[in-house]
C-alpha cells in the first residue's frame, strides 16, 4: 500500500513541474573558439539603432570545459559562457516573438585588475557556424548582438 502512494506522489510530483520554465545543458555547442562582436543594435518598436557596447574592441574566447575569456588589450576578463536550451517565451533576431524550445546563452566575465565586468545573458540565441545572433528583452527593448569567428 505504501509503494502505490509513493508512485502516486511522485506522479503527482511530475506532473505539477510540467508548466514550469524547463532547461538541459547543450554540451556540444559550436561556439568554442574565437569570437569578435560585430554589431549589436536595439529595437524599442521603432526599428532597429545601432550602439556601442564597449566590447567591440576585443576578443572572446570560448573553451570546451565552458571556460571564457575576453582580451581587448586593457582587460582580459575570465569566467565563463553556458548554452541551456529553455522552453519558454522570446524574440528573435528580427524581432518577432515566439513561445517554444530555443537556446539561451549566458556569458560571465571578470577581471581581478581592473574590476571590470560583463554579464551577458541572451534569452535566444542562433549558432550559424561563423556567427552567432543572440537577443536579449529586458521589458521593453530588444538588444542584438552580432558575434563573427575572429
Amino acid at each position: 500500500m505504501k509503494k502505490i502512494y509513493l508512485t502516486v506522489s511522485l506522479f503527482i510530483i511530475l506532473i505539477s513541474f510540467q508548466g514550469c520554465i524547463k532547461s538541459v545543458w547543450v554540451p556540444d555547442a559550436p561556439v568554442n573558439g574565437s569570437w569578435v562582436l560585430s554589431e549589436s543594435s536595439r529595437n524599442n518598436g521603432s526599428g532597429w539603432n545601432y550602439f556601442n557596447t564597449g566590447l567591440e574592441a576585443g576578443v572572446f574566447d570560448f573553451y570546451n570545459n565552458g571556460s571564457a575569456q575576453y582580451d581587448d588589450g586593457y582587460n582580459l576578463m575570465r569566467g565563463s559562457w553556458n548554452i541551456r536550451q529553455v522552453s519558454a517565451g522570446y524574440y528573435d533576431q528580427y524581432g518577432n516573438y515566439y513561445n517554444d524550445v530555443h537556446d539561451s546563452f549566458e556569458i560571465h566575465l571578470y577581471d581581478n585588475v581592473t574590476h571590470a565586468a560583463a554579464d551577458l545573458y541572451f534569452d535566444d540565441a542562433v549558432f550559424t557556424g561563423n556567427r552567432i545572433i543572440a537577443t536579449n528583452y529586458n521589458g521593453s527593448t530588444i538588444s542584438r548582438y552580432v558575434f563573427r569567428r575572429y
